[in-house]
């Protein structure tokens, strides 16, 4: 088909994926009535450039991706955690069009797309908690990420097996994976504590490698989602508390067995998770009993618990640094213009040079510069062989 006959097909495929409808559209792209909307969907009136731009914007998209005549805009299927109750497809589109952008600076980049997640064979119908646990000792060993996993967990995720990471502030849900032809892609909500980030990141990562033995079975059968984050919650928990380091460090500061409040608070701020999965994480080990959680909902524990996040809290930056790096570097060849810069920057042209300086980078960078900083920063550049994981 005609890529100027399909664009009328592709506004009202983005109009709807937003949940929108053409009255919506229309005033928010400051058209008079309803009827213009109506008459470029069916490709009844000629798109002006000015008015193409500001449809982009709206529908969280961009312009080439209106007009590219290669592929439909629809979308891959994403997986929340915790799904808002507000906005919710307003924030799924940018997530994708965030996705979407990065796959596309990496290609101008001649870096690596495509993600490199270890293939996993499994059913969710025989899946047991104990698979779990052995599936996520094989992948903390083939991502090597030693005995306090949250510490490297983000880095293995981006540079090894090439997911794309967004930080976003969100007012609710807690975070989201998607698979799509570009890769794999986690969002997380960059306004929660950092322990629930990191179980965020573990959680969204066993969807992420499970995805197409278990994602096509539970949207056949809804029912099974509740088991499938069962599962997930248990990966992430055994993915992050590896049980001999945990006992190691029960040992060294209880020798006696007794485990002090103070040191319970100390173990999940060492292993950087919250105190509610690391105790959790004890009663499924079998080391304290099935009621130790009650101890969370004792406001001097509570107290405790608080006192010692203030020097442990961090937020990460509003964009991953390697897409703002990768972005300049496609930038300062000739390959992605400076209005596109800011775009994928989220600022104005004249807010570019405020943006880039939040990351340490002056619009006087060279490439070459850049591209030893990228190489430095992100070795190899998530280049590599797969590493095999099965669970029968």
């Amino acid at each position: 088909m005609d890529a100027e006959l399909d664009l009328g097909r592709r506004i009202k495929e983005a109009r709807e994926a937003l949940n929108l409808t053409q009255a919506e559209l229309a005033e928010r792209v400051g058209f008079a009535s309803r009827q213009t909307v109506t008459e470029l969907e069916a490709n009844r009136r000629r798109v002006r450039a000015a008015e193409l731009v500001t449809i982009a914007n709206v529908l969280k998209t961009d312009v080439s991706s209106l007009l590219s005549g290669s592929r439909s805009i629809g979308r891959p299927q994403v997986l929340w955690r915790a799904r808002p109750c507000e906005h919710a497809d307003e924030t799924q589109t940018e997530f994708l069009q965030w996705c979407e952008r990065y796959h596309r600076i990496l290609a101008l980049t001649g870096k690596k797309c495509g993600d490199r997640l270890p293939p996993v064979t499994a059913s969710i119908d025989t899946m047991s908690f104990s698979d779990t646990d052995s599936l996520a000792t094989q992948v903390r060993t083939t991502l090597d990420l030693g005995s306090r996993p949250a510490v490297a967990l983000h880095s293995a995720i981006e540079n090894q097996l090439n997911v794309l990471v967004l930080y976003k502030d969100l007012a609710e849900g807690s975070a989201a994976c998607t698979r799509g032809s570009w890769g794999a892609a986690i969002l997380v909500n960059r306004r929660e504590a950092p322990w629930r980030r990191n179980f965020d990141l573990a959680h969204e990562l066993f969807h992420l490698i499970t995805w197409d033995s278990f994602t096509p079975r539970v949207q056949e059968q809804p029912d099974l989602g509740r088991r499938m984050e069962q599962l997930a919650n248990a990966f992430a928990s055994s993915l992050l508390l590896p049980a001999d380091s945990l006992r190691a460090e029960l040992q060294q500061r209880g020798p006696d067995g007794a485990i002090s409040w103070p040191n319970l608070v100390a173990i999940a701020r060492e292993f950087d998770v919250s105190t509610h999965a690391l105790i959790l994480r004890l009663v499924n080990l079998r080391i304290v009993k099935n009621d130790a959680a009650e101890i969370l909902k004792q406001e001097r524990f509570k107290t405790l618990d608080k006192s010692s996040m203030v020097d442990r809290w961090w937020e990460p930056p509003p964009l991953p640094e390697r897409f703002v790096l990768l972005a300049f570097l496609a930038a300062s060849r000739g390959k992605l213009s400076n209005a596109r810069l800011a775009g994928y920057l989220g600022c104005g042209l004249a807010g570019l040079p405020a943006r880039l300086a939040e990351y340490g980078i002056s619009q006087d960078d060279e490439g070459l510069t850049l591209e030893s900083t990228f190489d430095d920063l992100y070795p190899g550049g998530g280049e590599g062989d797969e590493a095999e994981v099965c669970v029968a």
